[in-house]
């Protein structure tokens, strides 16, 4: 695939937000998100938890307000199979697993 002379691709920088994620409480946490609205993308990386906290990775991935604004978002969660199988529909809907 070739590139048009003059365009370079840019490699998008992912601000980790990992460390806000595990520290702000849920109802917080979209707020926060609002704060970072001029941030070209962002991700979050975390060890698994439990069911709510992999279902709060799902809405951050959903979140139309990141469409509007044209957010790049990504997020992993390290777990085992098992963990994985508790949550398919977590993982089918954008939820990079890592297996542990």
């Amino acid at each position: 695939m070739e590139r048009e002379p003059g365009k370079q691709e840019r490699e998008v920088h992912y601000r980790d937000i990992s460390e806000e994620f595990l520290s702000i409480p849920g109802y917080d946490f979209p707020e926060f998100l609002r704060t970072l609205d001029h941030e070209p993308a962002l991700e979050i990386k975390v060890d698994w938890k439990d069911k709510y906290m992999a279902r709060r990775l799902k809405a951050f991935l959903e979140d139309f307000h990141a469409l509007d604004i044209k957010q790049k978002r990504r997020a992993t969660i390290r777990a085992t199979e098992a963990q994985w199988m508790e949550e398919l529909n977590v993982f089918a809907s954008g939820v990079k697993w890592e297996k542990v």
